[in-house]
């Protein structure tokens, strides 16, 4: 099986399209919280080979709620 691992934030302005990373202080926070959960899970010795991941920003809020906005989705890719 194969994932893809999908960041998303809440809270940012239309004119931006993520939110800002308080550690790097990049405009990158969707595709932080992805990445830091494919390392994570390459940690635990699942491989790299079968995940990807990408930042999703602001693009697909949920609509019930600005904590619901703030996570990490896994789409299958391939079975």
């Amino acid at each position: 099986m194969q994932f893809e691992i999908r960041g998303h934030v809440c809270c940012t302005p239309e004119i931006y399209s993520d939110g800002i990373d308080k550690d790097t202080k990049e405009r990158r926070l969707s595709w932080n919280r992805a990445k830091t959960v494919f390392y994570y899970l390459s940690s635990k010795k699942i491989s790299k080979n079968r995940m990807s991941y990408q930042g999703c920003g602001n693009k697909f809020p949920l609509g019930k709620g600005d904590n619901l906005d703030r996570r990490v989705e896994f789409l299958i890719t391939k079975i």
